[in-house]
């Protein structure tokens, strides 16, 4: 299966993803995109594949709120609820995590949106083949596990990409995607080893993954 088969190299930064990607999947249809690779910068394509590679990233959705998708990392490292019985006062700060850098949240602390448990395996979401039983479908890789634990079967971090980007979807910060549009863009690319975002066109797994981290700050 193309996606497995070589550990890879990881993205490199952001920035340098994003403008790979310009070259090498948006060149062909005239996109110009003004990238920047500031860490924390917002989402600077609010767009889905086929009207990224249309041209139509810059068109954003009327609620700001639908193109402001978090990364694999933010996800990750979620604040848990907070807990009166450990501040008095319901905040932040008072246990573990809420210094500058928190550490992650253990499970099941962790406050995603309705609909997504840390704990739900990746292959509920993401359906796996019979070759991915000791990878994206073993029992070890849930979605929490996969966003960030550097598994070397996930080569360019797709896996994080596609489950940040459910996330975003769920909590309503990436409107112009859906769910089903991630599922087929997995299920295309586990099948056939490349999506295509319009007619003629493909997209390998780490053009994918430069499209998804555009959508995310």
């Amino acid at each position: 299966m193309a996606i497995e088969q070589q550990p890879g190299k990881q993205l490199s930064a952001k920035g340098a993803a994003r403008r790979r990607f310009t070259r090498a999947g948006a060149a062909a249809s005239g996109v110009l995109l003004t990238l920047h690779s500031q860490p924390g910068m917002a989402a600077v394509v609010c767009a889905g594949p086929s009207g990224f590679q249309s041209g139509l990233v810059s068109a954003r959705p009327n609620d700001p709120g639908a193109c402001a998708g978090k990364s694999p990392g933010a996800w990750k490292n979620t604040d848990p609820a907070p807990d009166s019985s450990s501040t008095g006062k319901g905040g932040k700060g008072g246990g573990k995590g809420g210094g500058k850098n928190p550490t992650p949240s253990p499970l099941p602390d962790k406050v995603w949106p309705a609909g997504a448990l840390p704990t739900d395996k990746f292959r509920s979401m993401f359906t796996c083949n019979l070759e991915m039983n000791s990878t994206y479908g073993a029992d070890i890789c849930t979605l929490d596990y996969i966003l960030g634990n550097d598994a070397t079967f996930d080569q360019y971090k797709l896996g994080a990409h596609l489950v940040a980007a459910y996330l975003n979807v769920l909590a309503g910060l990436s409107g112009f995607q859906t769910v089903p549009m991630l599922q087929n863009i997995w299920k295309e690319l586990r099948d056939t080893g490349h999506f295509s975002p319009t007619a003629g066109v493909q997209w390998d797994a780490q053009q994918v993954v430069d499209y998804l981290s555009g959508t995310m700050g």
